[in-house]
């Protein structure tokens, strides 16, 4: 095979691995190969003009990801805001409730005491007895008051229908 040089001293097994170019499409080809080189120069042009197609694309595409950013931005924006809104209600809901439950609770003043009282001594009782049967009396005292509390659940549906006559 016979080495070409060209201007940056390259030989043909370098331009073997290079694409076409402009300058190669110059010389002048042997009539067996005359077919093969016109269609080289066809796809060589239509890779060129695939390029300025690609950078206008490219264009689009990057204007087409800012607008895309923004608005992604602009939607977790509004995202925060009405989390920040619906913490906001929350917290002032809680803490209305809050104050609504101590107001409920000192209105019943001293029976609420005696109450709480019962419990403290109840549970003092049942420490001082062996873990066999502590474990016994916390069972049972568990139950008599989830009865309790079935009692005063059922004892709230009452008052509100005979509220609501």
């Amino acid at each position: 095979m016979k080495k070409r040089t060209n201007e940056n001293e390259t030989n043909s097994e370098d331009n073997l691995s290079e694409p076409k170019t402009d300058r190669d499409s110059s010389i002048q080809p042997t009539d067996s190969n005359s077919q093969n080189s016109s269609a080289d120069n066809d796809n060589q042009t239509a890779r060129n003009s695939n390029s300025n197609v690609k950078i206008e694309d490219y264009d689009l595409i990057v204007n087409s990801l800012k607008e895309a950013t923004t608005s992604f931005k602009d939607v977790i924006y509004s995202i925060s805001k009405k989390a920040q809104e619906i913490r906001d209600k929350a917290e002032e809901t809680f803490t209305v409730g809050a104050k609504r439950d101590a107001r409920d609770i000192r209105a019943l003043g001293s029976y609420v005491e005696s109450v709480t009282k019962g419990f403290e001594d109840t549970m003092m009782e049942i420490k001082k007895r062996n873990y066999a049967d502590e474990e016994k009396l916390l069972k049972g005292y568990k139950k008599l008051l989830e009865e309790q509390i079935n009692l005063i659940n059922a004892r709230v549906e009452l008052v509100k229908r005979l509220k609501s006559r």
